[in-house]
């Protein structure tokens, strides 16, 4: 549906019924036609297309290709786990047998819908075959990437970081001998209670 004029006619009071210009908030006879609102009205335009763009495609950014493989591997699971719902929800006999096509006709001996069923595969399971098999791919690419290996060295740089961090606080805080005896026991069962959440 067409959005309308917002403005009101002098003579009535009444609001406007005329359509808007593309991307403006009036019609052509309350100002929509003018210059300056073309203007903004185009730019308007131009910016929600761009917007659109955006949700749509994303940004471009800087990412480390390695990044980049384990993000898809993560995305291509979800897909392939999101398709299976979609695949379980089908009734047994739309797995192979369903509608592929439907065309209506207006005009002829015989006007209205042809619909034609044939044994098929389904889309749904279809698309889920193709995105299980591309999550394959990425997952070879990854191992063979050393992904796995990378993640545990970055794991350990984590580790010997916060080790550190908590030598220099311990360090700071200057404390008691009996405080000191306490450490290699409390600070080893906070780091083990946290470790599963991690």
């Amino acid at each position: 549906m067409a959005e309308l004029c917002g403005a009101h006619a002098r003579s009535t009071g009444k609001p406007c019924t005329r359509p808007v210009v593309k991307g403006a908030n009036r019609c052509r006879f309350h100002g929509g036609a003018a210059p300056q609102v073309k203007a903004a009205a185009e730019r308007r335009t131009q910016t929600a297309l761009a917007e659109q763009a955006v949700k749509t495609f994303g940004l471009p950014r800087e990412v480390d290709p390695r990044d980049a493989l384990l993000e898809e591997v993560h995305r291509t699971a979800g897909a392939v786990a999101w398709l299976h719902e979609q695949v379980q929800a089908l009734q047994a006999a739309d797995v192979v047998w369903g509608k592929t096509e439907e065309v209506d006709k207006m005009a002829g001996e015989f006007p209205g819908t042809d619909t034609k069923r044939a044994a098929e595969v389904n889309v749904w399971v279809r698309l889920w075959q193709a995105e299980r098999a591309h999550l394959v791919k990425v997952c070879e690419k990854a191992i063979g990437a050393g992904l796995e290996e990378r993640r545990v060295k970055l794991a350990e740089q984590q580790g010997a970081m916060l080790a550190g961090v908590i030598k220099a606080i311990l360090g700071d805080l200057d404390l008691s001998a009996e405080q000191q005896a306490k450490v290699a026991t409390v600070v080893p069962m906070r780091l083990r209670a946290v470790a599963p959440a991690a």
